[in-house]
């Protein structure tokens, strides 16, 4: 465990030694702040005049999905090409600086270089998340209210996108030598589980409900909604070991060489 937490701590520092981490974090933090700003100017100009709007009053806005649903939404599709940036140095550019090889050579299992990195990932993305739970403190300082419960679900369903976006990233930077190839091949992979998500919109067959139960954002639509289903849960737990898996076999096939 020891080994994992040196790797993770020297992957989390490696964002705040370079361009890559304040450029993920200032657009991550510019982005999602003009999105709040935009769905609190928009309730307001809806509760002002719910007519305008063909409601026939506020009471059937519901204040918490209108400004905090709205927004994990907005998150997700951000999250979807912020992901490649943060995942293409990896392993990618590891490869190309050859330190990924100098890395075998040390006491480590490549279990514990695969967990470490992922854990390095994490660390960089939960610090991107922790701080949107000020935007509950401004929401509520301007004179807003909103449920807990829904709320929560939302972070803890962006978490769940987030831990299983990172794992495909990181599946993808293993594969190639070039951070640019990584970020493109990431995008590309996450970009096609989006598609799935559009498939039952355009047919009806037995199949379009597999592609579409593939999508992460058909179980994280619930989440954004309020909606805490185990079984949606259990999606991103699996989607994340199945990557964290094929990034181990990746990273074991230099052993095919020899």
């Amino acid at each position: 465990m020891k080994k994992i937490c040196v790797i993770a701590q020297k992957e989390f520092a490696g964002y705040f030694h370079s361009w890559l981490g304040v450029l993920i974090g200032t657009l991550f933090f510019i982005l999602t702040g003009v999105f709040f700003m935009i769905l609190v100017l928009s309730y307001t100009k809806v509760s002002m005049n719910p007519q305008q709007f063909g409601l026939a009053s506020l009471s059937g806005v519901n204040q918490t999905q209108f400004v905090f649903g709205s927004f994990f939404t907005n998150c997700s599709i951000l999250v979807l090409f912020l992901v490649p940036l943060l995942t293409m140095r990896s392993f990618a550019e590891e490869r190309r600086q050859e330190t990924l090889e100098l890395l075998f050579t040390y006491p480590l299992s490549d279990f514990e270089i695969v967990a470490g990195k992922y854990a390095g990932l994490l660390g960089f993305f939960a610090l991107l998340v922790l701080p949107l739970f000020g935007y509950l403190a401004v929401f509520r300082w301007i004179g807003g209210e909103f449920d807990w419960g829904p709320v929560l679900s939302g972070f803890l369903g962006f978490w769940l996108l987030g831990l299983a976006y990172l794992a495909a990233g990181a599946f993808v930077s293993s594969l190639t030598r070039s951070p640019v190839v990584s970020a493109l091949g990431s995008l590309s992979v996450l970009l096609l589980f989006w598609v799935f998500d559009w498939v039952e919109n355009i047919s009806d067959g037995p199949w379009a409900h597999i592609f579409a139960a593939l999508s992460p954002l058909k179980h994280y639509r619930d989440f954004s909604v309020g909606i805490l289903d185990v079984q949606n849960v259990v999606y991103f737990v699996f989607f994340f070991l199945y990557f964290l898996f094929l990034t181990l076999a990746s990273i074991e096939t230099r052993n095919w060489k020899h």
